[in-house]
C-alpha cells in the first residue's frame, strides 16, 4: 500500500508541474503575440515611417547650401594662406638679418663684400645659416640649410635667385631705415622684386665711398608676397601711406 500511494504522489507532482510548464508556456506565447500585435498596428498607423528618405527638393537645397558656404570660405581661406605665406617671409628675412649680424660679429663690424655670391651654396655667407659652422672642421666651414621660399616649397637660391643681396643699391646714408611712401627719399617705394618671384628677400646695401674695402656698412632688407611690384608692407590708414616692412640696422 504505501508503494501504491507513493507511485500515485510521484505521478500528481509531476502532472502538476507539467501543468505549470504549460501555462508558463502559454503566457510566454501570449506576451509575444501582443508584442507583434502592436508592431504590426504601429506599421499600420505609419507605413512610411522606416521608408522615408530624400526627396529631390530636399537633396537639391542641400546641396545650394554647401554651394554658397563653399563660396563664402574659399576667399578667406585664399586670405588665410597668403596670410600665412608673408608671415613666412618675414620670418625668413628675420633669419637673413640674423645671419647678416653673426657674420658683422666675425668681420669686425663689417657685412659682407660686393664680391659675396649668395647664388653659390657655398659662399661663406651661407656659413651662418641654421646648422653652418664658419669655423667647421679642420677649416674648412660647415654651410647651414637656407630657409624655404613658402611660394614655391624651394630653398632660396637653388633654382631661381629668389634672394639677393644688392650691395650698392643704396645712395645715401641713412636711406635704409626710411620705410614711410611718404618720405622723399624711401628706397622701397614702386620697388619691384627683381626678379618677379613671390616670396623674393632682397637685401640693399650702402657702402662708403670712403670704405677701401668695398663692404656693406647699411642695409635694408624687405620682401615680397603675392604681388611682385612692390614690397610687403602695412597701410597707414589715418595718413593714408604705406609703411614698408622693413629690418634695417
Amino acid at each position: 500500500m504505501n508503494t501504491e500511494g507513493g507511485i500515485i504522489s510521484t505521478s500528481m507532482a509531476l502532472a502538476m508541474r507539467y501543468g505549470a510548464v504549460r501555462i508558463q508556456s502559454g503566457l510566454s506565447e501570449c506576451v509575444a503575440d501582443a508584442g507583434s500585435s502592436q508592431i504590426q498596428k504601429r506599421e499600420e498607423v505609419n507605413p512610411k515611417m522606416n521608408k522615408k528618405g530624400f526627396k529631390l527638393i530636399e537633396l537639391l537645397v542641400v546641396i545650394l547650401i554647401i554651394g554658397i558656404l563653399l563660396a563664402l570660405i574659399i576667399p578667406n581661406f585664399v586670405l588665410f594662406q597668403e596670410r600665412a605665406r608673408r608671415t613666412s617671409v618675414k620670418n625668413n628675412m628675420h633669419v637673413v638679418q640674423t645671419c647678416l649680424e653673426a657674420y658683422a660679429t666675425d668681420h669686425n663690424g663689417n657685412y659682407p663684400s660686393d664680391e659675396s655670391d649668395w647664388t653659390d651654396p657655398e659662399d661663406i655667407f651661407y656659413a651662418y645659416f641654421p646648422g653652418g659652422d664658419p669655423i667647421g672642421v679642420d677649416g674648412e666651414a660647415i654651410y647651414g640649410n637656407a630657409p624655404l621660399n613658402p611660394y614655391t616649397g624651394i630653398k632660396y637660391n637653388i633654382e631661381d635667385e629668389d634672394m639677393l643681396y644688392l650691395t650698392d643699391y643704396l645712395d645715401e646714408q641713412g636711406q635704409a631705415s626710411q620705410k614711410r611712401s611718404d618720405d622723399e627719399a624711401c628706397p622701397y617705394a614702386d620697388l619691384p622684386a627683381e626678379n618677379e618671384l613671390q616670396g623674393t628677400i632682397m637685401v640693399l646695401g650702402y657702402i662708403y665711398d670712403t670704405n677701401p674695402l668695398n663692404v656693406v656698412q647699411e642695409y635694408g632688407i624687405c620682401g615680397y608676397g603675392r604681388d611682385v611690384s612692390n614690397p610687403m608692407f602695412d597701410r597707414d590708414e589715418v595718413n593714408e601711406e604705406f609703411i614698408y616692412f622693413v629690418l634695417h640696422n
